[in-house]
C-alpha cells in the first residue's frame, strides 16, 4: 500500500499514512494524529536513488542490477 506524507495546517505535525490508491483517488483525507484537526496537506518526501558513477562505483541502480540505459 502506498505511503502518503502529510503536514497538519493547524499544529504543524508531520505524519505519514498508508492508504489504498482507491481511497486516495476518492479524496479521503486523514486527520492529524496529534491534534485531531482535519486540515492536513500532502507533502512530498525526498527519495534516495542509488545510481552508477562515471568515475567508478557501482553501475547498479535502485531499480535492479542492470540499471537504466
Amino acid at each position: 500500500m502506498p505511503r502518503y506524507d502529510y503536514i497538519c495546517l493547524d499544529c504543524g505535525e508531520q505524519f505519514e499514512i498508508r492508504m489504498s490508491m482507491a481511497d486516495y483517488s476518492e479524496g479521503v483525507k486523514p486527520g492529524c494524529q496529534a491534534c485531531g484537526s482535519d486540515r492536513a496537506a500532502r507533502t512530498f518526501a525526498a527519495v534516495g536513488v542509488l545510481t552508477g558513477s562515471r568515475s567508478g562505483g557501482s553501475s547498479a541502480s535502485a531499480c535492479g542490477p542492470t540499471g537504466f540505459t
